[in-house]
């Protein structure tokens, strides 16, 4: 119960912080379809570099690149949020979380 208290206090902590949003694109290029992965971030933000190894969490065996307008605007768009995107990459932590309160 605990544990389910500490999770529910750290995700209301990151939806308030959604405020100061910064939005990074990446250009995602697999075998069966090509897409750009948007995260949008709050107060709290951990930075391109980051975002991009999670997007490789979400995709893997998919190339990630930087956003190119000329290449990209076009392609659909998969919407990330810090707060749950960042939670659904982790591997072991994501399961348990998301079961939990759905990611």
């Amino acid at each position: 119960m605990k544990l389910m208290l500490s999770c529910l206090s750290i995700l209301a902590l990151f939806q308030c912080s959604q405020a100061l949003a910064t939005e990074y694109l990446f250009h995602v290029s697999c075998q069966d379809k090509r897409l750009v992965a948007q995260w949008s971030t709050g107060s709290i933000d951990p930075g391109r570099e980051y975002l991009r190894v999670a997007t490789g969490t979400n995709f893997p065996s998919c190339p990630i690149t930087d956003y190119e307008d000329g290449r990209d605007k076009d392609l659909p768009r998969e919407h990330y949020e810090y707060a749950t995107g960042v939670v659904a990459g982790i591997p072991f932590v994501g399961r348990i979380v998301c079961k939990w309160f759905g990611c």
